[in-house]
């Protein structure tokens, strides 16, 4: 299914066709790191939508760009098109993150909380964008920014902004996912949350391979990229909840 029309010189929250409910904007803001990093046309590339989530070998990252920072396989280059079944969910505060340590990540979780180093794979990176959101939405968007970020003057831009205030009791959950583009180190996963009222709405991740890891790209400008959607449609569907 296609997402709301972006208009790249008007935030779509504040467009007179893109009214969304109250409800919904507060799950958005909740995930807002994310909805932050999303670029205006053509930043980060993108697959023909006719394509999205079919289950196509992706390029093999070669041996040196593939080694994990904590030695993750990087396994099959698949893009998966079904729900993983060996997916076991973790909740963070309170809502669930998906876990598979030892094999698409994360491989370490820090004091702080933090969790990083993901499979360098189709899988891993959606293991990395469904761990993002999560943080991001749990209180810990600038560690996110600060620390699982590609390192750029965009993202020390965002770092300089005032963190938003919680709005909202609204939480919501990880409902499904799409894998919109994959390359050997580069990749565009949208994250289908679904809100305690039952609102949907989709959350595109841009990443990258850095450092041994995925990490999120902020782009040179930036629009919300996220928006309610009304049904699964064109996701696979994948919760912990």
């Amino acid at each position: 299914m296609t997402e709301p029309t972006v208009n790249e010189d008007q935030n779509p929250l504040t467009k007179p066709k893109f009214i969304i409910s109250a409800v919904v904007v507060a799950i958005i803001v909740a995930l807002g790191i994310i909805l932050a990093l999303i670029p205006k046309g053509g930043g980060t590339p993108t697959a023909d939508p006719t394509t999205t989530g079919t289950s196509t070998a992706s390029a093999q990252p070669t041996a040196t760009a593939a080694a994990s920072i904590c030695g993750l396989p990087a396994g099959s280059q698949t893009k998966p098109a079904t729900t993983p079944t060996d997916t076991k969910w973790e909740l963070i505060g309170k809502i669930a993150a998906p876990t598979a340590p030892k094999q698409y990540g994360p491989g370490k979780t820090a004091a702080n909380g933090l969790r990083s180093c993901f499979a360098h794979s189709p899988t891993g990176a959606l293991y990395a964008a469904a761990n993002v959101t999560v943080l991001s939405a749990t209180g810990k968007a600038r560690l996110v920014y600060e620390q699982l970020a590609v390192p750029s003057p965009e993202r020390d831009a965002l770092l300089n902004q005032p963190q938003p205030q919680e709005t909202s009791s609204v939480t919501a959950q990880i409902a499904g996912f799409q894998i919109r583009s994959y390359e050997a180190d580069r990749a565009v996963i949208v994250i289908a949350a679904k809100g305690s009222n039952g609102a949907l709405v989709s959350v595109p991740v841009p990443l990258q391979w850095h450092g041994g890891d995925w990490k999120v790209v902020v782009p040179a400008t930036g629009s919300t990229g996220g928006g309610q959607i009304s049904d699964l449609s064109g996701y696979v569907t994948w919760s912990g909840v």
